[in-house]
């Protein structure tokens, strides 16, 4: 697709604005008035004059940033600005695993973002597994904007084989500089009994955009385990949608987030129980600061006939100061009479009785905060399997908590 045909395309904003054309986004983008993003507004987005990251030329990243864990035994694929890089990244996977380049892939999903990646995409990354005790993948992908704010559309595909498992872990960081925007899209498949674990940490640069749409389908027997975690980024949206396409299929989607300053982070997940004998399990827990704002939509859908669903959902925050917001919409959407579906929310400070138990002990009052904080949203990471990764993401915790007590002053 050339440049002038993009221009003339609905999503076409970002290179309008690179050849001086006064084209905004926000004609594009979803607003207040749609309902899934009533709570996330994208007018800072729509006015940011973005240009693809491939017409950029100032930007070079010739190693992973420091402080970056890695996971033990995992091969290692990493893509800078969208792209692969296969000079930062492994060569070798092991048997049974099929990693690839591919141009075109097609998507499910067909929400704005999704089509405004399939306009500016270039070539996505494709992850066959097939087969049981395979290599775990951990997929790293970096934001490094230079001169000017770029965007880039990164597109992954995951298809795990009938009776095949696969562990995939995600972190997606940035570098410090000009602001940047993510938009990823990742479709996975899993088949008959293939079952899959995935592992998704984002910690952008404080001031980049993010905004990711995963759809996944599971086939009968099929199982995931899900976890995410937002701890960093400007404005950042995790859309999931998962649909199960055959009995006996589940799915376990929780999650965690910290936010600081005016960070805002949007959890959106979708569960579609389409057929008969599905479960699906979500538990999320966030803490909030500052004048910083996350959001929890959750919907559970059960068709007509899908009989014997069980799904469960339940969002819990905590208010650390009087500052920030956090807005809420568990839904149930049920047409199927024998099923077991429930869902809670609950907001509300750290316990004050809690907090004089510590210091009663001898803790000093930002210490005991600090424990309160962590051992609540521990409490959703131990739902991760992987000893590794739940301690990965129990230290980024602690990173989190220690700039935030830095950042008021304290030691």
């Amino acid at each position: 697709m050339k440049p002038s045909e993009i221009i003339d395309h609905p999503f076409g904003s970002a290179y309008a604005m690179r050849l001086g054309a006064k084209a905004p986004w926000l004609g594009h983008l979803p607003g207040p008035k749609t309902e899934a993003w009533r709570f996330t507004p994208l007018r800072t987005l729509a006015s940011t004059p973005f240009v693809p990251a491939s017409a950029s030329n100032d930007v070079d990243v010739t190693e992973l940033p420091r402080g970056l864990p890695l996971i033990a035994g995992a091969a290692r694929l990493v893509l800078v600005n969208g792209a692969y890089r296969a000079d930062l990244s492994d060569r070798e996977f092991g048997q049974g695993l099929t990693v690839s380049t591919a141009q075109e892939f097609a998507s499910s999903a067909r929400s704005p973002l999704a089509l405004l990646n399939a306009a500016y995409a270039a070539a996505g990354i494709s992850i066959d597994a097939a087969g049981a005790g395979l290599r775990p993948i951990h997929l790293i992908s970096i934001g490094a904007a230079g001169a000017e704010p770029l965007a880039f559309h990164p597109r992954l595909r995951i298809t795990v084989a009938p009776a095949a498992s696969l562990t995939i872990i995600e972190s997606h960081v940035g570098l410090p500089g000009q602001t940047y925007f993510s938009n990823p899209v990742t479709e996975i498949v899993l088949a008959e009994k293939a079952s899959l674990r995935r592992y998704v940490s984002v910690a952008e640069d404080s001031e980049a955009f993010h905004l990711a749409t995963t759809t996944i389908s599971i086939a009968a027997g099929g199982s995931l385990e899900a976890f995410h975690l937002g701890l960093g980024g400007a404005l950042v949206r995790q859309e999931i949608s998962v649909r199960f396409e055959g009995r006996g299929a589940a799915a376990r989607l929780n999650g965690a987030y910290a936010l600081s300053g005016r960070a805002h982070h949007d959890f959106t997940t979708v569960m579609d129980h389409n057929v008969p004998d599905c479960h699906s399990s979500q538990v999320f827990k966030g803490v909030a600061d500052g004048d910083s704002h996350g959001v929890f939509q959750g919907r559970i859908h059960v068709a007509r006939d899908s009989q014997r669903s069980d799904a469960r959902q339940l969002h819990k925050a905590l208010f650390l100061s009087r500052g920030p917001q956090i807005d809420c919409k568990p839904e149930l959407e049920i047409y199927a009479d024998d099923v077991q579906c429930a869902h809670g929310a609950a907001t509300g400070e750290i316990d004050h009785d809690h907090l004089f138990y510590l210091m009663s002990r001898g803790i000093d009052p930002a210490t005991a905060r600090s424990l309160l904080v962590e051992g609540f949203l521990t409490e959703a990471v131990i739902e991760v399997s992987v000893p590794d990764v739940q301690a990965h993401f129990i230290d980024a915790i602690r990173t989190w908590l220690k700039s935030r007590e830095i950042a008021r002053g304290r030691p």
